[in-house]
């Protein structure tokens, strides 16, 4: 080996231990012949390990607003992606929802609201919108009353795919607008009740619903609604706009299920929530796993949660970076947008090829359950 060789290893050595005074000696003996330009930079380091350690034991004050221009780095680097010719542009948006369930007239308002958001969002050129977990009827928490007291109401409140006013008239806003739904309503089929989340083309047409699965495992959700069987947990749809795949609450806190969905083609996750706690702190939950959904999955996540009584809001819509490009307060409705490009997600195919092999087997079933168009 070179002597030249041996003398930058063995410099390094003692420059990894010893101090600038040691590691100036160390490099005049092992070689006279160092570039000139290498000390400065040793005692550079050198000066850095002498360095007291910062210690934290909160998070540091400069994070908030490095996320911030984090953010918007993410939205000027989708801004550019859209001028390219095989951009996929989208526009999505979150409503925000106040969660309200007062029976029959309760529901009437929340379908006014509903459509009324679906204007504002169509004022925005929104074309994919989605809105919490049982937004329709409103979702009976420990705020309303008993669980026995959550079952009779929620059952009394629930629809028909074919045979709801209520439903119809949100496919006929869907139509008009040439938007994709994704909201919450109780679904009745035959006996049973299931806490839905029904999706509309932009057509107006009925894609399909997602069934919760599994149920939150307490007595609002498990005395009220049925589960379906386990292998119902991947619920993709093919949109005007794009595949999505489609998770409620808390069966979103699943990552097999959301890779499954990816596995199956979706590009863009809706994810309508309920999600219960400090209303006036909110929650980070929905924030961090909407963050790793999209940068483990290679795709985009619009994660829409309630507000009002004890739902903590904080809604959040991710791009394939993991970085958030819109987070809502936590006790405000409000409708947050965004533009997204779905050729951004193009390069699945590096990480999928990487995949387990038990998840690569899975790829070619997963991807023949893909929903078709329906009409009710």
């Amino acid at each position: 080996m070179p002597s030249n060789q041996v003398s930058r290893r063995g410099f390094l050595r003692v420059a990894a231990c010893g101090g600038v005074a040691g590691t100036l000696g160390a490099a005049k003996t092992l070689n006279h012949a160092a570039d000139a330009a290498e000390p400065p930079a040793v005692a550079t380091a050198s000066s850095e390990c002498a360095k007291p350690l910062k210690k934290f034991r909160q998070i540091c004050s400069e994070h908030p607003s490095l996320v911030m221009r984090r953010s918007e780095a993410e939205h000027q680097r989708v801004e550019r992606s859209i001028r390219a010719k095989d951009a996929r542009p989208v526009v999505v948006g979150a409503f925000q929802m106040a969660n309200h369930c007062r029976g029959k007239d309760g529901k009437d308002e929340n379908l006014r609201r509903m459509l009324r958001a679906i204007e504002t969002a169509a004022s925005e050129a929104v074309q994919v919108l989605v809105f919490p977990e049982m937004c329709l009827p409103g979702y009976f928490t420990r705020v309303d009353g008993t669980p026995a007291e959550a079952a009779k109401t929620t059952r009394a409140l629930a629809d028909e795919v074919g045979q709801s006013d209520h439903l119809r008239r949100l496919q006929d806003a869907a139509r008009q607008t040439k938007m994709v739904l994704a909201f919450g309503f109780g679904e009745r089929v035959g006996t049973a009740c299931y806490n839905s989340v029904g999706v509309v083309d932009a057509d107006g047409s009925w894609l399909g619903t997602r069934r919760k699965n599994p149920l939150s495992p307490q007595p609002y959700d498990l005395g009220s609604f049925a589960e379906p069987d386990p292998a119902q947990r991947c619920s993709v749809f093919k949109t005007r706009y794009g595949t999505v795949g489609v998770a409620s609450c808390f069966d979103g806190e699943f990552p097999e299920s959301i890779r499954r969905m990816r596995l199956a083609g979706a590009e863009l996750l809706l994810w309508s929530n309920a999600g219960t706690g400090n209303p006036k702190l909110g929650h980070s939950s929905r924030i961090n796993a909407a963050s790793c959904y999209a940068q483990a999955n290679r795709m985009w996540v619009v994660c829409c949660n309630a507000v009002a009584g004890d739902c903590y809001g904080t809604s959040v819509i991710v791009g394939p970076s993991g970085e958030p490009l819109v987070i809502l307060p936590p006790a405000e409705e409000a409708l947050g947008i965004a533009t997204i490009n779905l050729a951004l997600t193009a390069d699945w195919d590096r990480w999928r090829q990487r995949l387990d092999p038990i998840w690569q087997q899975a790829n070619g079933s997963e991807a023949r359950s893909v929903k078709r168009k329906t009409t009710p």
